[in-house]
Parts: structure tokens; sequence; C-alpha cells
């Protein structure tokens, strides 16, 4: 013998089943919600530092201001610039045949690695070591004769 289900029990029955589909959707959903898109990590070097003196550079994603912006054609075609990670003892390596200078380096690096910004000019060199994302130790070489500067972000 059939029971017959009147409209009203179907209408119950079609609640119940839309209230677990929409609950089941929105336990689904909840995860999608809760995540954000990342940005890609900005680049902690870029912007204008500044020496105790004022003396300013501008780091820029692809190149470094002084005066001029430097390429090719300020640095008689001989240019590289990028970003890497150095050692510490790389860092210091960098002067080795000025004692007292590499001694003041080594005294401002304490940790092992550093991320780097360097530039290659012509004869010359310069390297910007981010010691945090307030200051940096630029280190100027030109042959055997080096030169190290503070700067803090401006």
């Amino acid at each position: 013998m059939a029971v017959k289900r009147g409209a009203g029990a179907q209408r119950r029955i079609s609640r119940k089943r839309i209230g677990r589909i929409a609950g089941a959707l929105i336990l689904a959903a909840a995860p999608l919600a809760c995540t954000i898109p990342e940005k890609p990590p900005e680049n902690p070097f870029l912007g204008t530092w500044a020496t105790a003196d004022n003396d300013k550079v501008t780091i820029r994603e692809d190149t470094i201001v002084q005066t001029t912006a430097l390429g090719k054609d300020t640095c008689s075609g001989m240019f590289h610039f990028g970003y890497d990670t150095k050692s510490r003892q790389a860092l210091t390596d960098l002067i080795a045949r000025q004692p007292d200078l590499r001694k003041k380096l080594s005294d401002l690096l304490v940790e092992p690695n550093y991320p780097v910004a360097s530039l290659d000019c012509d004869r010359g060199d310069q390297t910007y070591v981010l010691l945090n994302d307030r200051q940096l130790v630029a280190i100027y070489r030109d042959g055997d004769i080096a030169a190290i500067d503070r700067l803090a972000r401006r």
C-alpha cells in the first residue's frame, strides 16, 4: 500500500534538502573567502636613501640614480646591475687591501648573509648591503681603493 504525501510534506523535504545543499556550499566556499591573493614581495631596496651628509642615492628596479641614472651610456658601455645575496665573508673580502676599513665593515655586518644590490660601472663598482628595512651600507670600489658609507631610508 502506497502512502501518499501531501504538498506540505514535499515542501518540508525540499526545504531540508535546500538547507543541506546551502550549508555544504557555504562550508565549501569558506576557505576560498579566507584566502587573500598574495602580492609579490616588494623590493626592499627601492626608494631614496641618504647619508648623514644628506648625499642621496635612489635605487630603482634596474639602476641606481646618483646625480644621474647610471647605465651603459654613463659607464663607458660597461654596466651591470642586479640583486643577490652575499655572505658576510664575501662582503668583507671586497676590501681586503684596507685592513682598517675591512674591520669597520666587519663590525657593521653581524649576520651571516645579506641581500645586496650590486652595480658595476666602467672600472668601479658599488655594493649596497641591506642591514634592515631602514639602513644600508654602501661599499664603493675603484680598483683596490674602497670606501664605505651608511645610508638611511628617506
